[in-house]
């Protein structure tokens, strides 16, 4: 299959009237049409899969779905697409989104990647591969034939979804509690140190201590034309897992309610996860198999009551807005890339430890070519949506919500995943779990601000 080509920084493309240099801009309401898409982006047994041990693929129990819409104002096109993979980094990211550009023929910042980030389904970094496969015994992390064949998969879908375009007339915001799903995951301990509560935990310690700091509401935007619904988008910030590790590959919690959610309604569900870096399941959640059903139903019962709490629909008006973020690389010894090239090249480390210093390096080669990450938002009716990158604290999306106090504002993180955690600049000193797997560091947390306040000033 030939590679996708590279779509430059100014295509001859590129769109115009609505937009002001590919910055920005209002669209024209009057002409704004939607379309949604899916296609099923599951790889074949025996693919790479990092979380699992052995890190293979040994059966798909469930489909692995990309869905998306993409909206039109009769000048251009913008696509808000999620995918049932764990990550996409570097060369990975930039493949989906150029090969969706270049299918919708628009400049590759309209379109909107992200992941939902459940842990059975892949890592993807094509950067990382080839770094890994110059050394001996290579940690395989990305199936380079597949990840081809899926991104233009998904390409298609969005260009075929623009032969069932309808009319955008309208768009209805809602919100609701999830109960007994989130809680963060950084608990601070009697003696200073921060106590670790991931996905699932059984210290009781750890599980009595505070749900934390959290984003309990499910945040769902409706898209209709007149009074018909063409797609929700769901909002919710927590790590979806329940248990996985053992190479059955599947959505967890958030694919489960909502394909029932999709079924139950005949309307497209879309999903994105937010800023859920510090966040998952862990109090609630024991990793037993029974609460996977237990914990997608309280996902569901808030998709439900959200949208049966959305308030009267309002004309739709579009308009979108991106800046840049010039994150800044860890400094310490362990972090450096002469440390990370040793590890690449040790076979006696463990996978994980090596599969990890190839994304260090990808990320790090990245930055020399294009050393600044988009932050974008949209002002659809009465909602803004924010779209940032990769596994930003829960503090990120509390922040945006205060910059605009009196907006619906929802926000899709796990974009370009190069950077790994982006912790709040004063976690490093706290220690725990996150700022291990960080390839950013102080003063990232002011620069990302920066630039959250910026398109959210400008949003509309």
């Amino acid at each position: 299959m030939a590679a996708v080509p590279a779509l430059s920084a100014a295509p001859t493309w590129a769109a115009t009237g609505a937009l002001d240099s590919a910055r920005g801009g209002q669209a024209s309401s009057a002409r704004l049409q939607a379309a949604v898409f899916t296609c099923d982006i599951t790889p074949p047994l025996g693919s790479p899969l990092v979380e699992c041990n052995p890190p293979v693929a040994a059966s798909a129990d469930i489909p692995l779905l990309a869905k998306g819409v993409v909206i039109s104002d009769g000048n251009t096109r913008y696509v808000l697409c999620a995918l049932d993979y764990c990550e996409l980094r570097t060369g990975a990211h930039g493949l989906f989104r150029r090969a969706i550009a270049n299918a919708l023929r628009v400049n590759e910042l309209q379109i909107e990647v992200h992941c939902v980030h459940p842990h059975d389904a892949p890592f993807y970094d094509t950067q990382a591969e080839l770094l890994a496969e110059m050394v001996p015994s290579p940690p395989h992390t990305t199936d380079m034939a597949f990840i081809a064949i899926a991104s233009e998969r998904v390409a298609s879908a969005a260009r075929e979804a623009l032969h069932k375009r309808q009319p955008l007339t309208h768009v209805a915001c809602g919100k609701a509690k999830v109960e007994r799903f989130a809680s963060n995951r950084r608990v601070p301990l009697p003696d200073g140190k921060i106590g670790v509560r991931l996905s699932h935990c059984n210290d009781p310690v750890l599980i009595a201590a505070p749900e934390g700091l959290i984003d309990p509401w499910m945040r769902t935007i409706t898209l209709f034309n007149r009074q018909h619904p063409i797609a929700r988008l769901h909002y919710y910030a927590s790590h979806p897992q329940s248990y996985y590790g053992q190479g059955h590959m599947n959505p967890d919690t958030t694919g489960i309610a909502r394909e029932r959610l999709d079924k139950e309604e005949g309307i497209p569900q879309i999903y994105f996860n937010g800023c859920a870096g510090n966040v998952a399941a862990g109090k609630y959640n024991d990793g037993s198999h029974e609460m996977r059903m237990v914990l997608a139903n309280r996902l569901y019962d808030g998709m439900k009551t959200a949208i049966a709490g959305g308030g009267k629909p309002e004309p739709a008006t579009l308009s979108w807005k991106t800046a840049d973020v010039r994150f800044v690389p860890r400094e310490e010894a362990d972090f450096s890339a002469e440390h990370f090239r040793t590890v690449l090249a040790d076979s006696q480390q463990t996978y994980i430890v090596r599969t990890t210093a190839a994304w260090a390096l990808a990320w790090y080669d990245c930055l020399k070519i294009s050393p600044t990450v988009d932050v974008t938002s949209y002002r659809l009716g009465g909602a803004t949506i924010l779209h940032l990158p990769g596994e930003a604290f829960v503090e990120y999306q509390l922040f945006a919500q205060s910059v605009r106090p009196d907006d619906f504002v929802a926000v899709a993180a796990y974009g370009e995943l190069g950077t790994g955690y982006i912790c709040t600049d004063k976690a490093f000193a706290e220690g725990g779990y996150e700022p291990t797997q960080s390839f950013v560091g102080p003063p990232s947390e002011t620069l990302l601000k920066a630039s959250i306040r910026e398109v959210l000033n400008d949003s509309g």
